[in-house]
C-alpha cells in the first residue's frame, strides 16, 4: 500500500529536521573543540613563559648565593656602604646641596650692578673660584 501523503511528508520533514539538528550539533562541537584548542595553546604559551621566568630567577638566585659565599674585601664593603647604603665614615663631612626655593625655577637671579669698577676677568675668577676679593 501506498503511504498517505501526510505521513510521507511528515517523515521527510522529521528526517530534514534531524539532519539540520545533527548539522548544528556537529558545528557546535567543532566550535567547542576549536575554542578549547585555542585556550590550550594560550595556556601552553603562558606556562612556557613562566618556565623561562623560573629559569631566570634560579640563575639570579645562584648568582646571589655565589656573591654571599665569596669573601668580601674591605674596599668592596666600603663601596657598598657608601654607594648603596649612603653611609659615611667617622670624620667624613658629607655635602648636602640645598637649592634656593623660588616661585619660578627658570628665573634668573638679579645681577646687581657693581659700584666699583672691577675688570671682567676678576669677576669671572671670583665667580668660579669663589676667592675672597682683595678689595675687602
Amino acid at each position: 500500500m501506498r503511504q498517505p501523503m501526510v505521513e510521507r511528508y511528515g517523515l521527510q520533514l522529521s528526517r530534514r529536521l534531524l539532519a539540520v539538528a545533527t548539522g548544528f550539533t556537529a558545528l557546535y562541537l567543532v566550535f567547542l573543540t576549536g575554542q578549547r584548542a585555542v585556550e590550550a595553546y594560550r595556556i601552553n604559551r603562558e606556562v612556557d613563559g613562566i618556565r623561562q621566568e623560573i629559569v631566570r630567577q634560579r640563575d639570579r638566585n645562584l648568582e646571589l648565593q655565589a656573591q654571599l659565599a665569596s669573601p668580601r674585601t674591605d674596599e668592596e664593603l666600603e663601596r657598598v656602604a657608601r654607594e648603596e647604603m649612603g653611609l659615611a665614615r667617622p670624620g667624613d663631612h658629607p655635602v648636602v646641596l640645598l637649592w634656593p626655593e623660588s616661585s619660578s625655577r627658570n628665573a634668573h637671579p638679579a645681577v646687581e650692578p657693581s659700584t666699583r669698577s672691577v675688570p671682567y676677568w676678576q669677576a669671572w675668577v671670583r665667580l668660579f673660584v669663589d676667592l675672597d676679593s682683595p678689595e675687602r
